[in-house]
């Protein structure tokens, strides 16, 4: 149990240190602004560079919100039942989450693969084609599937903490009902 709260709160905390990301990509868009208005020489990297840079922040985001529970949930449903029924409504959404987490993580290695390897079985990292034509694509599509990585271990961890509060839960029902 308290191996699960120090590993989510090591996911929270890099997520705070991946939002820092933000901060980087305002300060580059603030010099692409004044290379282009002010000594109206735009840049070619800029653009592609704060996509990228932004994805994988929302990405790491998403994970680092799950481990702080700060994900969008309608508990105001779950609050009305029964603390057993609200148990085992948990453990539904928790198992329907690994469900989910597991098949994104699927299609997320497929498209990964096909990011890093060619049809030819040769390794070669997907470009964006552009002018600057750097290998963002294939590190996003990598990343994409690190983090769903990332999730599948983070909800076994948060399932396998909900059912070690089974017993607990269920004593606190009968108590609740003997008295």
């Amino acid at each position: 149990m308290k191996m699960s709260q120090l590993i989510d709160r090591i996911f929270i905390r890099l997520g705070h240190l991946v939002s820092i990301l933000f901060l980087v990509v305002v300060c580059i868009s603030f010099f692409e602004v004044i290379m282009r208005y002010a000594f109206n020489s735009p840049t070619i990297w800029v653009h592609e560079t704060t996509s990228f840079l932004v994805s994988l922040a929302l990405l790491f985001g998403g994970v680092s919100c799950y481990a702080a529970e700060k994900h969008i949930a309608m508990t105001f449903i779950s609050d009305s039942f029964p603390r057993m029924v609200r148990w085992y409504t948990v453990l539904f959404v928790e198992t329907c989450t690994l469900v989910f987490a597991l098949m994104m993580a699927y299609g997320a290695f497929l498209s990964a693969k096909d990011a890093f390897i060619s049809p030819f079985g040769k390794f070669r990292m997907q470009t964006s084609g552009s002018a600057l034509d750097m290998p963002f694509p294939a590190l996003n599509k990598g990343f994409f599937f690190l983090t769903c990585l990332m999730l599948i271990f983070l909800v076994v961890l948060h399932l396998l903490r909900h059912l070690s509060i089974y017993r607990e839960t269920k004593a606190k029902c009968l108590a609740s009902k003997k008295g």
